[in-house]
């Protein structure tokens, strides 16, 4: 065998062995290639379940989230509705509850007005009559410091006797020097006094004193005043400027001049003065209304807030 044939014979061997090789490499890489091609297609079918799945399941909550959006609606408009009807309650709540308080106010006001002496604002001075019974709730003594000196111990209303005292103590800031001559007076004492007068004035005496039974100061909330510069001369207190100052000023304490001038029953008594609560007294002060022409159910009205 010739040199050359060897050689070839080697090259085709060569080339065969290296065209077995290729093939079995090629081969490889095809499986390794199908293989990788295999794991694509699973991890693509993977990928479009999840995504088939995340479908799904944006689906559902798509589906879910109008539904709590309805429920949410649904919600809102029952707690609308429950705001309504919480309003609607509490107004009918507020309402009773005023309803409340006005009764107990009403209640309370009955029950003081029930507890208030009604003859403290009657019309009496030959208009009503006060029995020989009637005795005031409660009398306090008057501290001396206001009574004319030579008079002996004198009351007043307990309940108004500070509105008493506080309308003396002005005076006297005033340099106004006042002083009482009578206070409560008795039924007894009335009839007394009266006997007096009569003996002295005869039928006279009817112009200026009450009969027992009708003076204002059985009450216990009238007081007769005087100021040194007159002392028992009471006719000429009306000149004074006591007078002028009470006048101005009794008012503010409650206290009303009885019987001014022209009046229907006594004669002109610059010196009575009675307690009938601020408001009347206000009222009448700033009506210049004499109190005896008022009706007496347009007196009872200041009877709630006598003492207040």
């Amino acid at each position: 065998m010739s040199p050359q044939r060897d050689i070839f014979l080697y090259l085709v061997s060569a080339v065969a062995v290296i065209g077995i090789i290729a093939s079995s490499y090629f081969a490889i890489k095809n499986q390794e290639q199908a293989a990788k091609i295999e794991s694509l297609i699973q991890d693509r079918n993977v990928i479009l379940q999840q995504s088939n799945q995340r479908g799904a399941d944006l689906a559902l909550a798509s589906t879910t989230i109008t539904e709590l959006r309805s429920d949410l609606s649904n919600l809102k408009e029952d707690l609308e509705n429950l705001a309504d009807n919480y309003r609607d309650e509490k107004d009918k709540n507020d309402e009773f509850e005023d309803q409340i308080r006005d009764l107990a106010g009403t209640l309370g006001n009955l029950d003081k007005l029930a507890k208030t002496d009604k003859e403290l604002l009657a019309k009496y001075s030959k208009v009503y009559f006060l029995n020989e019974n009637y005795i005031p709730t409660r009398l306090k003594q008057i501290d001396d410091k206001y009574i004319q000196a030579g008079k002996g111990d004198m009351y007043f209303h307990a309940s108004a006797i500070k509105n008493l005292d506080d309308m003396l103590d002005a005076a006297k800031r005033a340099k106004i020097d006042l002083s009482i001559v009578s206070a409560y007076r008795s039924f007894e004492t009335q009839s007394d006094l009266k006997g007096q007068y009569t003996q002295v004035y005869g039928s006279g005496a009817n112009t200026f004193s009450a009969d027992q039974g009708y003076s204002e100061h059985q009450l216990g909330t009238t007081v007769d005043l005087t100021t040194p510069s007159v002392g028992g001369t009471y006719t000429s207190f009306g000149e004074t400027e006591a007078f002028k100052w009470l006048e101005d000023n009794a008012y503010k304490y409650g206290f009303i001049l009885s019987y001014p001038k022209d009046n229907a029953f006594y004669i002109y008594e610059p010196w009575h003065w009675r307690f009938v609560g601020t408001d009347l007294a206000r009222e009448l002060n700033r009506s210049g209304k004499n109190f005896y022409e008022m009706e007496q159910r347009e007196i009872d009205e200041y009877l709630l807030e006598l003492f207040d």
